[in-house]
């Protein structure tokens, strides 16, 4: 039913250019009163944890009272939490590039490796042969693609202990002769799953119930994804943890 709307909506605005430019200017008109918001935010922010700091300054004994020390975490999870509501907010343009996709992939895995030794958890990278072939100069924004892959790499890392594995696939799915088909990239880990409720927002904004969370990260991949025409999902069972990127192949 939802997927009916908005394909009727889709043809209604793709068939009344009026009606496409208003919506543009409103969704435009949006993105300015949420970055007008954030900024006015910073300001009180910025009074609080300077006269945070001020007090410690003149009582040092205020770090002894029960619940101080959260007082200062929250300011920063506040500012954070505007930090990557800006990020997101400015998010809705690609400076794309001809790209090895196996080399990029490779850069991205080797940059973990250090930190899984460190940890004690093993990572591993997988390419489908064709990729060799197939995805030499594929047409992308590295850096927000980078952005997006490490991300969720990291949740991975998050997610899991020692001895835990994670798991980076690189693919392409052909589903027949006739359409190009599509590169896949996918993240697994076999930490703690992701409970069904969680999965349901899981790319909404704001929407975390991991502790220090902003809920940006998962909303800012999935953004970044659909900039690039795909579309991103996730499995969860107590095995494993799998979040897959599907991009159309040009």
């Amino acid at each position: 039913m939802l997927s009916k709307i908005n394909n009727n909506l889709s043809c209604f605005v793709k068939d009344n250019p009026e009606a496409e430019l208003a919506i543009q200017n409103i969704l435009d008109e949006n993105k300015r009163h949420m970055s007008v918001f954030a900024h006015e935010l910073r300001n009180p922010l910025s009074l609080i944890k300077g006269t945070l700091q001020y007090i410690e300054t003149k009582h040092p004994e205020a770090k002894d009272y029960k619940y101080w020390d959260q007082i200062p975490e929250l300011v920063n999870d506040m500012e954070r939490m505007i930090s990557d509501a800006l990020t997101l907010n400015k998010l809705d343009t690609l400076t794309k590039a001809s790209t090895n996709l196996v080399h990029f992939i490779n850069g991205i895995y080797n940059g973990y490796k250090q930190l899984a030794l460190k940890q004690g958890k093993k990572i591993n990278l997988t390419v489908d042969p064709e990729c060799e072939t197939q995805l030499t100069s594929y047409l992308c924004d590295q850096s927000k693609l980078k952005q997006a892959i490490c991300n969720l790499i990291q949740n991975a890392f998050e997610a899991t202990v020692q001895e835990d594995y994670i798991n980076i696939h690189l693919g392409i799915i052909q589903e027949d002769n006739v359409s190009p088909g599509s590169l896949t990239i996918q993240v697994t880990n076999n930490g703690l799953p992701i409970h069904d409720k969680e999965l349901e927002n899981i790319f909404t904004p704001f929407v975390t119930y991991k502790k220090g969370g902003t809920g940006i990260g998962l909303a800012m991949v999935n953004k970044i994804v659909k900039l690039h025409c795909g579309h991103i999902t996730v499995s969860s069972n107590p095995n494993a943890t799998t979040f897959s990127i599907f991009l159309p192949l040009e």
